[in-house]
């Protein structure tokens, strides 16, 4: 019994010392495509973290991480100056005369022939004409895949109209870089008019639930903004990091530093940039990077390919905005790069757009409950306790 016992030891440890002397070099150093893009996905995610970095830094020499990460500073010059930039609103705004023609005029994304065909199925939502339609097929918020018979013109599964608050729901997934698959949920609000940055109640002291932001002012949706002070992962939530201008209050300055503010300024427009001067703004907060600067992807090509859960916001020329959540680090969702987030963004006619604060703080609250699954710690379906929130009220 004991001969058996000392095989076995023997043989772990001489398949430690193979795994120590062969495949732990071969892992770091070898120029296969395959398994340097799981290398590099490694490395961004663990240094894409604020407590996982020493998943990256105990393991992988400092150069292989440092040549990883130049990505993000040479993502980080191309941004150095950007700011938005408006013209024009690219249109005249709503002008057909009956409300179907307004109604998708207004919802221009919706593919005309499966909302017609979903109507015929489901009369109830047309009886009180266009102006009223409203519903919400939203399941449980990790359900993917949903088949409601109406898509947008991008292809997206749509999951919920409100025509009174001009939102339109719709489920984003697919498969990144890596071939792993993404959910989430992306909100395009006709009435920018309507957002505004709320805050939790105990400002610079304890954080929200972003629910309870909405509930607090009275929100339809909300999706989390900036981030906020977490020494050590000690952090409540209350402290937000960079600058927070709400309903016109400026309640804390920027940090820049490369940096960007995200926010919408007198006339409804998503201003994006390291303003200096932020009087013309009514509401925003402060994150990186950008994704889109008057009409440019700003990181396409970028070759960041990391899956987190991610937030963004961003607007179209005809001030549609556009809020972005995508869940990540679960079984139906592993995370989306920032470069697809663009994408996405690009899709829908972003013509401003940025990142706000993503992994555990992502997540996104429709009519009083959340319809993205946030992941933390505690599995807490709410998520966690933030600063403050994109709402539209």
């Amino acid at each position: 019994m004991n001969g058996a016992k000392h095989r076995f030891a023997l043989g772990m440890t001489c398949f430690f010392m193979i795994c120590l002397t062969v495949v732990y070099p071969f892992l770091l150093y070898t120029p296969n495509a395959f398994v340097t893009r799981w290398r590099e996905w490694y490395i961004e995610t663990a240094m894409g973290t604020m407590t996982h970095q020493w998943l990256a830094k105990w393991f992988i020499p400092s150069d292989i991480i440092n040549e990883v990460m130049l990505k993000r500073y040479l993502m980080s010059q191309k941004q150095e100056g950007a700011e938005s930039a408006w013209e024009d609103d690219g249109g005249t705004g709503v002008t057909a005369s009956t409300p179907r023609e307004r109604f998708y005029q207004t919802f221009s994304e919706l593919d005309r022939d499966s909302f017609e065909s979903f109507l015929k199925q489901n009369p109830e939502y047309i009886a009180n004409g266009y102006e009223n339609i409203r519903f919400d097929l939203i399941d449980d918020p990790a359900k993917t895949k949903y088949d409601t018979g109406i898509v947008t013109k991008q292809g997206d599964t749509v999951l919920a109209v409100n025509a009174e608050y001009g939102i339109l729901i719709a489920e984003v997934h697919g498969e990144d870089s890596l071939g792993m698959e993404y959910a989430g949920k992306i909100a395009l609000c006709k009435q920018p008019e309507r957002v505004i940055v709320g805050t939790c109640d105990d400002l610079f002291g304890y954080g929200s639930f972003v629910s309870d932001m909405a509930r607090r002012y009275d929100a339809i949706l909300g999706i989390n903004a900036s981030g906020f002070s977490d020494d050590e992962g000690n952090g409540t939530g209350g402290l937000p990091f960079g600058f927070l201008k709400s309903e016109g209050e400026l309640l804390q300055g920027p940090v820049a530093d490369g940096w960007k503010i995200i926010g919408f300024d007198e006339d409804d427009h998503l201003q994006v940039g390291a303003f200096s001067d932020t009087s013309n703004l009514r509401d925003g907060v402060e994150f990186h990077p950008a994704l889109i600067i008057n009409g440019e992807n700003m990181v396409a090509g970028t070759g960041l390919n990391e899956q987190q859960p991610r937030t963004a916001i961003g607007q179209a020329k005809d001030k549609t905005v556009i809020m972005l959540v995508v869940d990540g680090r679960q079984m139906h969702s592993f995370g989306v790069s920032i470069e697809r987030c663009g994408e996405i963004m690009e899709s829908y006619g972003a013509y401003q757009a940025s990142m706000l604060d993503g992994g555990s703080s992502s997540v996104m609250v429709y009519d009083g409950r959340e319809i993205t699954s946030p992941t933390t710690l505690s599995q807490n379906p709410e998520g966690r306790y933030l600063p403050d929130a994109f709402l539209i009220r």
